[in-house]
């Protein structure tokens, strides 16, 4: 009893709808997604048709017709499809025979579907709009030859795809921005909604914001350094993409041969994947509302502006599934030219036309695209999958629940976020992230980047700290820093911090949590924060020392101080721990040297009397002397740094 309703549920979620003519609808099954489908129909007493693809393109030998037919056996024996032409007639009476591709099906097993392909191509660029499509029959070898019309399907307003229109012209089925759609023509019930689109520029290098492996082999506490992170890439802007098709596509379609060469369609645009130029990645979420696991079928999602479309491809490599009820998210990137904006989007497959073949010749495979549903991209043109939520410094950060780099188990806070003027006419802002691990077993330390947006609306890359252990132990806590450069404009009393996932679309980014909250300023006094600590410099002395030099003595300069450390929280603190970092600056505002003291290791900074030697060396004995004071950590962009206080003599 539970084969035929396994059959009916195909019947169901297949593109085109086929359903024999003996089968009951099932209008009482509302799990399924609503698929916008052509209606099908008889073309002998256990075939039925629909059509599935029917695009019409400019290309560089004329105007190419391209066409895709669905059958379905509804009988209880194989069953030969008949010999037919397949002839399309456009609204101004014009006729057309189309060629069968060289893999096509010559019959079709009891319940089985099978696609049949044709296409033709015409001299010249004349207006073609098309109105029917006909199986029919042709005698050749009588005179004159007979044609016996088998079956004639009327076309609707958007089953053809008219690839080099303009817009709408095009006739895809029109969505809005955040829509959910199902896709008309594909074997599949998975339903779709555009959540993100974000214009930035590949992550160099691959390692970036990758954990790495530890070099000692131990996980937090007591794991060795891994060098990871990587500033992410900032929007807009940049070299131009190189033209040329699109790179991923699929374009098998079910029964060509195999063997038959893979096929990039020719379709004007510019091929994803290419250098180091801007890309707009896109991010759908997909859900699957069946009740068994399936495959994202191929199809890839091209990008409209003004004047020019762009070929996308997706990012993710091999079979994506999704299992009954589950949401995930796939992305694809469309590299675009500078200062360009996309205006709307279009989900594409891609048919496979075999030509040749015949008494031993190779065969060869022409792709051609159809434009199956048309996205409206929002008015900023850019937005994410998780909005801006107001954030209060401390708490539990909430993350996108679809993202696959945060798991239930591991807690992330952002426990400060400080703002100071940096050395070199910008301000500096860092950020330290705590991450706990509250299940039984070590996980891996999440790699994610960070970016701040400013209250202009502009975004700035975070740069990562270098070291980071690779795992975490059970019930403990790792401390992360990021460094941020800013204008010297921004106040840091509106910023947005954005959680970035540098691995499910890598090379690229996408946002997995997004905070509105305030940088603080450091305060003037002698006691300060450097969590998970709190320190206070109880007081201090600067003293020189002497040492023969090659025209007399040189001077050296040690800080005798009393400190007061108090850990404040349970967390890791390793060799890759923020360090005390000091300026000894002069009465000219000149750096002479630095000396600076780490929270761990056999020379770590403790409650009690402390001695730091400065790097600087004078000829001359120098008085008085300015101590800049900061935490520090070292990133693949250089030294970071946090400013906290000065002393002065």
């Amino acid at each position: 009893m539970k084969q035929p309703w396994k059959t009916a549920l195909t019947f169901v979620i297949i593109g085109t709808t086929l359903l024999p003519a003996n089968l009951p609808a099932l209008a009482a099954d509302t799990t399924q997604a609503t698929v916008a489908a052509p209606s099908n129909f008889g073309l002998t007493d256990s075939i039925r048709a629909a059509v599935k693809s029917l695009a019409i393109e400019t290309t560089a030998g004329g105007t190419r017709i391209g066409a895709s037919v669905r059958l379905y056996n509804g009988g209880t024996q194989k069953t030969r499809i008949p010999d037919h032409q397949l002839h399309v007639r456009t609204t101004g009476g014009v006729q057309y025979t189309l060629k069968a591709s060289a893999g096509n099906k010559t019959a079709l097993e009891p319940g089985e579907i099978g696609e049949l392909v044709y296409m033709t191509v015409i001299e010249g660029t004349p207006a073609i709009k098309l109105s029917e499509l006909s199986f029919v029959n042709v005698d050749e070898y009588v005179y004159p030859k007979k044609e016996t019309n088998l079956l004639t399907i009327p076309l609707g307003a958007r089953q053809v795809w008219y690839a080099s229109a303009a817009g709408a012209d095009k006739a895809a089925e029109p969505k809005g921005w955040g829509e959910a759609f199902t896709i008309p023509g594909l074997n599949s019930s998975l339903r779709y909604t555009p959540a993100a689109i974000k214009v930035q520029y590949p992550i160099s290098g691959a390692s970036a914001g990758a954990s790495g492996t530890p070099s000692g082999g131990t996980s937090a506490g007591a794991a060795s350094g891994v060098t990871s992170g990587g500033a992410s890439s900032p929007e807009a802007g940049g070299a131009s993409a190189a033209p040329g098709g699109a790179a991923g596509a699929s374009g098998g379609a079910p029964g060509a041969p195999t063997g038959a060469p893979a096929v990039a369609p020719d379709a004007e645009g510019t091929e994803a994947g290419a250098g180091t130029g801007p890309v707009a990645l896109v991010t759908l979420l997909v859900e699957n509302p069946g009740v068994g696991r399936e495959t994202v079928p191929e199809f890839r999602i091209d990008g409209q502006s003004e004047k020019k479309t762009y070929t996308g491809s997706r990012t993710e490599h091999g079979a994506v599934t999704v299992d009954a009820g589950e949401k995930k998210y796939i992305h694809f990137a469309i590299p675009v030219e500078n200062n360009v904006t996309l205006t709307c989007l279009f989900v594409t497959s891609t048919e496979t036309f075999v030509s040749g073949g015949g008494q031993g010749a190779p065969t060869t495979a022409t792709g051609f695209d159809v434009g199956r549903v048309q996205i409206a991209v929002p008015g900023s043109a850019q937005t994410d999958t998780t909005p801006a939520i107001s954030y209060r410094i401390g708490s539990p950060i909430i993350f996108d629940p679809v993202n696959k780099m945060i798991n239930a188990n591991t807690e992330v806070t952002l426990m400060e976020m400080h703002l100071h003027e940096g050395d070199n006419g910008f301000h500096s802002v860092v950020a330290k992230f705590r991450i706990t691990n509250k299940s039984d077993k070590p996980v891996p330390v999440p790699a994610f980047q960070t970016e701040i947006v400013g209250s202009d609306g502009a975004a700035y890359a975070g740069a990562r700290q270098s070291g980071v252990t690779a795992a975490l132990n059970p019930n403990m806590s790792y401390v992360v820093n990021y460094s941020f450069n800013v204008p010297k404009t921004e106040n840091g009393k509106q910023l947005t911090i954005k959680l970035l996932d540098t691995q499910s679309a890598a090379p690229y980014t996408s946002t997995i949590a997004s905070l509105q909250t305030a940088a603080s300023s450091e305060t003037a006094g002698d006691t300060f924060a450097m969590y998970p600590f709190d320190l206070k410099i109880v007081d201090w002395t600067l003293s020189a020392t002497t040492a023969p030099g090659l025209t007399g003595l040189s001077y050296g300069y040690k800080l005798s101080f009393t400190l007061d450390v108090k850990q404040t929280d349970n967390v890791v603190v390793d060799q890759n721990f923020s360090r005390l970092y000091m300026e000894l600056v002069d009465s000219q505002g000149r750096m002479l040297g630095t000396a600076e003291g780490p929270f761990t290791g056999p020379n770590k900074l403790i409650t009690g009397k402390q001695i730091l030697t400065f790097t600087a060396k004078t000829e001359q004995l120098e008085n008085p002397f300015t101590i800049r004071v900061y935490e520090a950590f070292d990133t693949p962009s250089g030294l970071a740094k946090r400013y906290i206080t000065t002393l002065k003599q």
